[in-house]
């Protein structure tokens, strides 16, 4: 065999392996989700930023709850997820196939802090061989107008009649 062909078929081998760690699919996830699912004590709804000096920047997520369950993105990620009391639920899929799913507390400053399992639902069998990493969400704070001076584009005051 020449050495093109070699490679080529490495490279196959190599693809095909990455094509199969991804054991899960939404209905597998979305089972774990529901079973998750509890009381909805905080809204989560909005938008949060994952970027951390100690962990993985996974990039911005946008939340929509309704009830127990949300959706939404984080990075390039679709998000399904359940929350119940302190707990954050997540499982991040691309197209068909669920590639990641995490496990999240609600820190006292708000924060939400928990671990990434790869291919793995995150407290199942399995996990803890899988590649796990660490995770944090913060709320983004709404970007908010600074009031106006006054005089400075506002509306003219009454002048006072002279009696």
């Amino acid at each position: 065999m020449n050495l093109p062909r070699l490679f080529a078929a490495c490279l196959l081998a190599l693809f095909l392996s990455a094509c199969a760690t991804s054991s899960l699919n939404k209905a597998e996830s979305n089972t774990w989700l529901d079973l998750r699912a509890g009381s909805a004590d905080y809204d989560i709804s909005g938008k949060w930023d994952s970027g951390g000096s100690w962990t993985d920047n996974w990039g911005t997520a946008n939340f929509i709850q309704d009830g127990a369950r949300f959706y939404g993105q984080l990075g390039s990620y679709y998000v399904d997820g359940s929350i119940n009391g302190n707990y954050l639920y997540l499982a991040l899929s691309s197209g068909k196939s669920v590639y990641y799913t995490a496990v999240l507390k609600k820190d006292p400053d708000g924060n939400y802090t928990g671990k990434v399992a790869s291919g793995y639902i995150v407290d199942g069998p399995g996990a803890d061989t899988a590649g796990v990493t660490l995770i944090t969400l913060r709320r983004v704070k709404e970007v908010t107008a600074p009031a106006p001076r006054p005089g400075v584009n506002s509306p003219p005051r009454a002048r006072r009649l002279p009696a």
